[in-house]
């Protein structure tokens, strides 16, 4: 049985959604400012999407919270672990120093996934550049490579 497509309707909670995100900061922002506010209209225009999950696949939802709980399970093992390994050094802060650290991020995404390096590396890289001035563009480029991009040589893609 090859599993059918769902319909092009249940794609207007997701447009809703997306129109709520861009204009209710601007007609209604009071009331946006509030976190309360935006999980009742998170709550409200996704339950159509989980109700037709469970109707249509009953299982689906079954086998992606089984997913999603052994994704917390590594993310929790990770942290542990990485959490311990303390890596000192006084590395000083130039961009020479953070194109080092960006590619052995990416080559130890490699070698122990992108999690692992992200989590192992993040540290030392915000300690070395905290004296600095302009470092977002920093994180971003450390996500890009070694969360994202770096897994992409191994064997798994």
């Amino acid at each position: 049985m090859t599993p059918t497509a769902p319909p092009v309707y249940t794609v207007a909670p997701f447009v809703a959604m997306l129109l709520a995100i861009a204009f209710c900061p601007l007609w209604v922002p009071r009331w946006w400012e509030s976190n309360g506010n935006k999980m009742v209209v998170s709550a409200v225009l996704g339950l159509p999407i989980l109700v037709l999950y469970l109707y249509r696949r009953p299982g689906a939802l079954g086998a992606t919270a089984e997913e999603y709980v052994s994704f917390l399970v590594m993310l929790a093992g990770l942290y542990v672990i990485s959490g311990g390994i303390l890596l000192r050094g006084d590395l000083e802060a130039t961009p020479l120093t953070n194109v080092a650290f960006l590619a052995l991020a990416s080559a130890l995404a490699s070698l122990i996934g992108t999690t692992g390096a992200s989590m192992l590396l993040i540290r030392p890289l915000l300690q070395t550049n905290r004296e600095r001035t302009h470092v977002r563009h920093t994180v971003i480029f450390f996500i890009f490579l070694a969360s994202n991009i770096g897994g992409m040589l191994t064997p798994l893609g």
